[in-house]
This record gives C-alpha cells, sequence and structure tokens, in this order.
C-alpha cells in the first residue's frame, strides 16, 4: 500500500509544481483622470482594458477574475450628505441620471460623505462597497465598458479621484 502510496504522490507532486509555476497574479491597475458628476452635468468614463499591456499581454491566459475594487478620494460638492455611486454600462450613450438608473448596473456606493468633505476610499474599503460583482467581472473579462458616476440623492455634485482595481488569475 505504501507503495501505491509514493508512486500516487510522485505523479502528483509535479502537477501541483507546474500548477502553481505556471499561473500568477496580475493585477491591472486602471487611473480615471479626476472629473466631476452632477445631476445636471454627468460624467461617463470609457474604460478599455485592451489599451492596457498587461490585459493584452494576457487576456488569453485569464483563468479567473478574482477581485474588482475602486480606491481613491470622493468629494461631496453640495452642502448636504450624500452618497456617491458608480454605474457600469456596455455604452458611453446615457445622458440623464435616470436612464444610467434604467439601463445600467449600479457596481458600487460610498458611505455618506459629508457635505463639502472629501471621503478616502482604501482598497478594503472599495471592496466593502461593491455591489454586483460578477457584472464586474464580466465587464472586465469583456475588456470594454463605460462608468457612469452619480450619487444617491438629486441635486448632487461629487467630484471623483478614483483608481479601478483589477486582479485577475492568468496561466500559461
Amino acid at each position: 500500500m505504501k507503495k501505491y502510496l509514493s508512486f500516487a504522490m510522485a505523479l502528483l507532486v509535479p502537477i501541483f509544481i507546474a500548477g502553481c509555476v505556471a499561473s500568477g497574479t496580475i493585477i491591472i491597475v486602471f487611473d480615471l483622470d479626476e472629473f466631476v458628476s452632477s445631476s445636471t452635468g454627468m460624467h461617463v468614463e470609457e474604460i478599455n482594458l485592451t489599451e492596457n499591456s498587461d490585459y493584452q499581454d494576457n487576456k488569453d491566459k485569464i483563468k479567473s477574475i478574482d477581485q474588482v475594487t475602486v480606491a481613491g478620494t470622493l468629494t461631496n460638492l453640495e452642502p448636504a450628505d450624500n452618497q456617491a455611486e458608480i454605474w457600469l454600462a456596455y455604452t458611453g450613450s446615457y445622458a440623464t441620471p435616470a436612464e444610467v438608473r434604467s439601463n445600467a448596473t449600479r457596481i458600487f456606493v460610498s458611505p455618506v460623505i459629508p457635505g463639502g468633505e472629501e471621503l478616502l476610499i482604501n482598497w478594503a474599503d472599495g471592496l466593502n462597497h461593491i455591489e454586483n460583482i460578477d457584472a464586474l467581472k464580466d465587464a472586465a473579462d469583456e475588456g470594454l465598458f463605460w462608468l457612469y458616476g452619480l450619487a444617491a440623492d438629486s441635486p448632487f455634485t461629487v467630484q471623483f479621484n478614483i483608481t479601478l482595481i483589477i486582479t485577475m488569475t492568468a496561466g500559461l
């Protein structure tokens, strides 16, 4: 019996080592230009991962999109408290917050930002406030999508200074 166990281990160890060596973690950091979005002048940001060299080099090797999060600062430029929101769509043609809310998917909502104040979102905070992660992972896998900056209540004016961080596993 020991002989068979040893033989099985001898076969499995190289497979295990090859699997570990043949895959790795890739982190894509997509800096979004600082933008202001308001109830009267909504901003949309195109995310084209196919222009990122790390994504291009590994697109056909991606085994999984492991995490997607945002980090940065959000500034509430209105006097009333509000929550910043980020919405995901496969088009950049929505012209109003109502169109975005009817057709897109909300992927992030911040904690309450007091009027006139800034909120720092670190990597872990971003993960805690991400919603609809499967839709976000699917979009990252597609490589081309749009993000809309909104807020929970109107009127709103929020300054977004954020980075999109995508962690994926790729193999040979």
